[in-house]
């Protein structure tokens, strides 16, 4: 593991452990085993690490996302329900407590959702390619972002039940005539 990925794996530990408030780059720096200076040359400032720590949030989404859209059978919509089946995964990092740490750092900083923005024009534009109806495809995939904001946040606001309901009907309305499966 490179110096830069374990800097970013101590800073994750500290925000998941302590929130992203006790996050510091001396902390960072004795979590990691590395000297101040060791993270300093690798990131210029906390928000420099944060701006670390979302790019690595982002990646696994993205893998997370590949990885449904492959499974998924070809044809319309494929690209929305791969989003919807990530959104329900247990594994998933909407699941890491890291992910609403992340947000909150986000909203205080509008300069660090840069790398988020660009990935969901990304993945809203691979959704206007495979979607009959693209508006439909958004729509759904901004009710799974719903979803996920409400379990980054810790509201859990639906049952196991519920979940496994809701995520059937957002298949359900990509399935429904459009030339879905």
């Amino acid at each position: 593991m490179s110096a830069r990925d374990k800097i970013i794996d101590a800073a994750m530990a500290i925000v998941r452990e302590q929130g992203v408030g006790r996050l510091t780059l001396d902390e960072a720096a004795k979590v990691a085993g590395l000297s101040k200076g060791g993270v300093l040359y690798h990131f210029k400032g906390k928000d420099d690490l944060v701006a670390g720590m979302i790019g690595v949030l982002v990646a696994r989404w993205e893998e997370l996302h590949h990885g449904y859209y492959l499974a998924e059978p070809e044809g319309a919509y494929r690209w929305a329900r791969a989003v919807v089946r990530a959104a329900f995964d247990p594994n998933g990092p909407a699941n890491d407590p890291i992910g609403g740490a992340l947000l909150a750092a986000m909203s205080n900083n509008r300069a660090l959702m840069a790398p988020m923005q660009a990935k969901y024009e990304e993945w809203t534009g691979r959704m206007r390619e495979d979607s009959p109806d693209p508006e439909r495809a958004i729509l759904v995939c901004m009710a799974m972002d719903g979803y996920l904001f409400e379990r980054m946040m810790g509201l859990d606001l639906c049952n196991c039940d519920q979940a496994a309901r809701i995520r059937d009907y957002a298949l359900a309305l990509l399935n429904d005539g459009e030339g879905g499966r």
